[in-house]
């Protein structure tokens, strides 16, 4: 009897603690490269906050592959949707490149999509990003009336200011089509540039 009681108590802890584990909310991870001889890394932050729910950004913004919203159309996708390891390649200009994703989370009221350049370099006008991870971050707040919005990134690049003005610009545009279909007014909009070669002295 005693054995079968803590059989039972053991069952009930690991399926507790398997559960736990399944809904417990990610943690920030933005993935910094090694960058290259004659490139600088880059960090950038965007956050808004905008007066709709969370779930219809997620349900605009939540996949990997149906990014048209942010890099256009896509040129071809290796592996599922929002599974680890898939890959996806699109087109800015003349420029081909493949992203992979590193990281995923999704819930009703939360979601984390973070990928990393796989074949590149992405080459831009007038410079280059030689490596990057981007992360993207949708949280409901205020009691499900609201959301907060991140985008971050870390990158190499030979141009680290160009590079900030590429991003801050891509993501406002991007960002900002998306809350106009959705009818949403951002509260919130801030931009953050960390130049790490300043950190390091």
């Amino acid at each position: 009897m005693f054995t079968h009681t803590v059989f039972i108590a053991l069952t009930l802890l690991l399926s507790l603690s398997t559960r736990a584990q399944s809904i417990a909310q990610p943690q920030t991870i933005t993935d910094d490269p090694t960058c290259p001889q004659g490139t600088y890394s880059g960090f950038e932050s965007n956050v808004w906050q905008f007066n709709v729910p969370a779930r219809e950004f997620i349900n605009k913004t939540g996949s990997f592959f149906h990014s048209e919203w942010y890099i256009g159309p896509l040129n071809s996708t290796h592996g599922k949707d929002n599974t680890i390891g898939s890959t996806r390649t699109a087109a800015i200009g003349n420029s081909s490149f493949t992203e992979q994703l590193v990281g995923y989370y999704s819930s009703p009221t939360h979601s984390v999509i973070r990928f990393s350049l796989h074949k590149g370099p992405l080459v831009l006008d007038g410079f280059e990003l030689v490596a990057y991870t981007e992360e993207f971050r949708v949280m409901s707040i205020c009691g499900g009336t609201a959301t907060h919005f991140s985008m971050t990134a870390t990158y190499c690049t030979g141009k680290v200011v160009d590079a900030y003005d590429f991003y801050d610009k891509f993501r406002r545009d991007s960002v900002g089509a998306v809350a106009k279909e959705l009818g949403a007014l951002a509260e919130l909009d801030v931009v953050e540039l960390i130049l790490c070669t300043f950190l390091a002295q």
